[in-house]
């Protein structure tokens, strides 16, 4: 069902009274604050781009998801991930912040956007979304969090951002190593300063959203400081891109030339990175909330608001959008009423730059090192990592999605982990569980092709020759033809007793004789 934005704030709006409106507000004052700086710190660390393209992602990529998703704690615009799959995607095809640069930008955001439109027009490829298990989504994003640091050690130090496309750990110590020999004290300095700042705001819970924001601006006056003392010629401070030009909109245009042709299809491996980590993101985070709001907005309006925005956004001077899991993480705590918070705060944001627009040039980027180092330290979770060593199936499940994030690549990592997904879930329906109680053997789930092997081994193991094992089947859930031939042969040569609540009702699915137990 399509939603329409304007008529639904207007119809709810008016059932709530000025403190529910002042808090939705306060909401979307707050998420302007917080996504400020990561704004400008993913799109000019991470992604390579002018920093208006964060600002644009945070104001046009959050109004058109509000658009069209429903839930009133989706909040999109610019996010970690997809800024360094467009670092790591671009770097070897031209120089960062160059004309060029930005055209391959705008021309990968596309792509992505069509990529994912494909998910919404052949609606059984959404479905496929709800097959990533939690173990793979956050085996990578706590891989992803640690690439955000590695990755951002020598902008950290003050030396040129390392171009390496992989970035394996052995790069990131070298990394390290350079910063200790060769690093700029100065923007060292200033990177502590800011980070300090920011984890001490964020050790109180009252004030704990404020941190990143504490954490600039104490890196700033620091940064301001040092070069009036010493002179910017001495520090060699590098500071954020001038925001004077940035206006309401800045038409753009993706590069689509025949000499451009060979880079594009380069990086055509990028963009289907780029789409499918955004949509696993998206709708790993809708599951979230809907589980923490007893909700239910399903995957597809997920999917189709990240498809629609990524296709509008290249044409907007904007990075790609999806769900933002630590912003929407803030919405929920602040409890919003409508999608007025979202809705309010890109254009607050907005606000902000058109009015402090040369208070926020002066930013160091060693300060916004320091924030994505944050981000990257608030995606590695133990209370989301210890659940996944319980069992070993997941524990590998995990470690393997963690580990191809780092030796495989982001591209790898998005391969790998749809492979351990389709292989996880088949491992648990080849494996239907069992409980033997005197002579009754219970079967909990599926009875297909695949799962007769187990099954019978499981009843070899278990049979008694003086008595027929009893097979308890009220717990079956499914019952495929060469499951029923299987039942009927047991049957046939006494091999066991079946017992079952009542006799099974073929129902012919779509011809496929595949058989379901009523």
């Amino acid at each position: 069902m399509q939603n329409n934005l304007l008529s639904s704030l207007s119809s709810k709006i008016t059932k709530l009274n000025r403190k529910d409106i002042a808090n939705d507000l306060l909401i979307g004052l707050t998420l302007a604050v917080v996504v400020l700086p990561q704004a400008i710190a993913f799109s000019t660390t991470l992604a390579g781009v002018p920093p208006y393209f964060g600002i644009y992602a945070a104001v046009w990529g959050v109004l058109i998801t509000a658009w069209l998703n429903p839930s009133r704690v989706f909040h999109g615009g610019p996010n970690s991930t997809l800024s360094a799959v467009m670092g790591v995607t671009l770097l070897p095809v031209a120089p960062q912040f160059g004309t060029d640069y930005i055209g391959y930008a705008l021309t990968l955001v596309l792509m992505a956007g069509l990529i994912q439109m494909l998910f919404v027009i052949i609606r059984p490829l959404a479905k496929l979304m709800d097959l990533m298990s939690e173990a793979v989504i956050n085996g990578m994003i706590v891989g992803i969090g640690l690439f955000l640091i590695l990755k951002s050690i020598t902008a950290f130090g003050g030396l040129p951002i390392n171009t390496e496309v992989e970035w394996p750990l052995m790069i990131a110590w070298h990394s390290f190593l350079s910063v200790i020999e060769f690093g700029n004290m100065y923007a060292i300095q200033i990177g502590m300063v800011t980070l300090i700042s920011a984890l001490i705001i964020r050790s109180f819970d009252r004030i704990k959203n404020w941190g990143i924001l504490v954490g600039i601006v104490a890196g700033t006056l620091y940064s301001e400081y040092l070069n009036k003392t010493y002179g910017l010629e001495n520090t060699l401070i590098e500071q954020t891109a001038d925001f004077s030009a940035i206006g309401f909109v800045f038409p753009s245009f993706p590069l689509f030339t025949q000499e451009a042709l060979p880079d594009i299809i380069a990086i055509i491996p990028g963009a289907f990175a780029l789409a499918m980590l955004g949509l696993f993101q998206s709708v790993a985070a809708m599951r979230r909330m809907n589980r923490k709001m007893a909700q239910h907005v399903d995957s597809i309006e997920c999917v189709k608001a990240d498809a629609v925005s990524n296709c509008i956004l290249p044409f907007l001077s904007s990075m790609p959008t999806c769900a933002s899991f630590n912003r929407m993480w803030l919405m929920f705590s602040m409890k919003p009423k409508t999608r007025l918070a979202a809705v309010s705060s890109a254009f607050i944001l907005l606000a902000l730059v058109l009015v402090f627009s040369d208070l926020i040039a002066i930013i160091p980027i060693p300060a916004m090192a320091a924030v994505i180092m944050i981000v990257g330290a608030n995606m590695i979770s133990w209370s989301d990592i210890r659940p996944h060593f319980s069992s070993w199936p997941e524990a590998v499940v995990f470690s393997s999605a963690f580990i191809s994030v780092h030796v495989f690549g982001l591209f790898g990592a998005v391969i790998v982990g749809s492979i351990l997904a389709l292989m996880y879930f088949k491992w648990h329906k080849l494996h239907p569980q069992t409980t033997l109680i005197n002579n009754m053997l219970t079967i909990k789930g599926s009875l297909y092709y695949g799962s007769l092997p187990f099954l019978e081994r499981k009843i070899k193991t278990f049979s008694n020759e003086d008595s027929p094992l009893c097979i308890d089947l009220r717990e079956i859930s499914y019952v495929d033809a060469e499951g029923e031939r299987w039942l009927q042969e047991m049957a046939l040569h006494k091999s066991a007793v079946i017992y079952r609540k009542s006799k099974p009702r073929a129902v012919n699915e779509r011809r496929k004789g595949d058989r379901r137990i009523s």
